[in-house]
């Protein structure tokens, strides 16, 4: 009886695969992980939970793939076009917050016109880009760094980030276009998954500067620390985020060209070039071990 209790919780654990690598190979891992000896556990060990996880995750990566390294390149160029994006409307939003929180409700239609406009169509690029509709998504992400320029210069003229989003997504957009045929387009619930770690990534450490003059530092500086090392723990077993993390970053290098000084942005953390310096590192090792694995393997 017991056995049947630890299967059913390893199968569990087993959803952290796709399915159709489930499909292929679940029934092989379950007899692998029980053996044929009997067993009174019940659950699994946290360290075959851990591994279970990020073995997962590295399918996901592209890791059982024919091409990994391609899998790596081209789904973490789709994922970080989806984050560029995600990250502008979430950053557009904050500032409408802000804009309305100031004096905006007495003059609504010029929050619209310098914000809103840029916002919506930004949002539209973004939803049709999860909806796989790149073709649509790439005129979106085009329109909304260029129509709402032309109706108001607000966002060009100060150089902030939600205008910067839609310029740095469009080029990854359109190159994703050229994905070969053969690389498997990015699961739409992983990629919004994957989006959304990335937020977490930005948001941690700006919700962090914002609660450091309420709280104890010293417990916003582990909270900060255990988001990133989180972050950090995915990412080494699903390196598509390491590609996807640096357009992200570059938002923030793109703000610091045209605004010195520290800002309240959500970008605060990543608005320097050494963060950027950074992520470029890591997906340069993401790219080089990948390929490794890859010669490894062959």
């Amino acid at each position: 009886m017991s056995s049947d209790v630890l299967e059913k919780r390893y199968r569990m654990l087993l959803r952290a695969y796709p399915a159709d690598y489930r499909r292929e190979r679940a029934d092989e891992l379950i007899d692998t992980l029980i053996g044929d000896e009997p067993t009174t556990r019940r659950r699994p060990s946290a360290r075959e939970a851990a591994s279970l996880v990020r073995g997962g995750l590295r399918v996901y990566g592209g890791g059982a793939a024919p091409r990994p390294t391609a899998v790596l390149f081209w789904q973490g160029i789709h994922l970080g076009a989806l984050a560029v994006l995600a990250l502008g409307v979430l950053i557009g939003l904050d500032d409408i917050v802000e804009a309305f929180q100031f004096g905006g409700l007495s003059d609504p239609l010029t929050v619209l016109r310098n914000q809103g406009i840029h916002e919506i169509v930004l949002i539209a690029a973004l939803v049709a880009l999860v909806a796989g509709r790149a073709r649509t998504a790439a005129v979106l992400a085009v329109t909304a760094a260029v129509v709402p320029t032309v109706i108001s210069q607000y966002l060009f003229l100060n150089g902030l980030p939600q205008w910067w989003a839609p310029v740095v997504a469009a080029p990854l957009i359109v190159l994703g276009l050229r994905r070969p045929a053969d690389v498997p387009p990015a699961p739409r619930a992983n990629a919004v998954l994957v989006t959304a770690g990335i937020l977490a990534l930005h948001l941690i450490p700006a919700g962090g500067l914002r609660m450091a003059d309420a709280g104890p530092r010293i417990v916003v500086a582990v909270m900060v620390v255990a988001g990133i090392a989180a972050f950090l723990w995915v990412a080494t077993a699903d390196q598509r985020l390491l590609i996807a993390v640096v357009p992200t970053l570059l938002l923030g290098t793109l703000h610091q060209l045209d605004n010195s000084g520290l800002t309240g942005e959500l970008l605060r953390r990543p608005d320097a070039l050494p963060s950027l310096v950074v992520a470029v590192l890591m997906a340069v090792v993401a790219v080089v071990s990948t390929r490794q694995r890859q010669r490894t393997r062959a």
